[in-house]
């Protein structure tokens, strides 16, 4: 179980209880291909929106390389793991292009957040 704490500066002042149901009640891979293109396309992110594509690689993260975040019940990755692992592994490279566009444009002012940001692009990309 990867604590809270592995990514507390990026996620802090950010309210995710309902994202995880908003992505699940849409298409899982649709709604995190979505959100992945406009962090590659967007000319600017707002602090909330690249946190909300934090949290989107961390879903990512939690389906393709089997981790388990206190954040996420573990029952909901464990149905998206068995439904849509394949889907979601294809989405590994724009969620990290993603992420390293934000990191070159739209970097956090907090040097603890943005150090996270690149171990979260760094472990997709793995």
């Amino acid at each position: 179980m990867v604590p809270m704490a592995a990514y507390e500066h990026l996620v802090k002042s950010y309210d995710i209880r309902d994202l995880p149901d908003d992505i699940a009640s849409a298409d899982p891979p649709a709604y995190l291909r979505r959100c992945f293109a406009e962090g590659c396309s967007a000319p600017l992110l707002s602090w909330s929106r690249v946190q909300q594509l934090a949290v989107c690689a961390m879903a990512l993260d939690a389906v393709v390389n089997d981790r388990d975040f206190e954040i996420f019940e573990h029952e909901l990755i464990a149905d998206w793991r068995i439904h849509y692992a394949s889907a979601c592994a294809k989405l590994k490279d724009t969620a990290v292009q993603a992420l390293r566009r934000v990191l070159e444009r739209d970097r956090p002012e907090d040097p603890d957040a943005a150090a996270e940001l690149e171990h979260l692009a760094s472990t997709l990309a793995a």
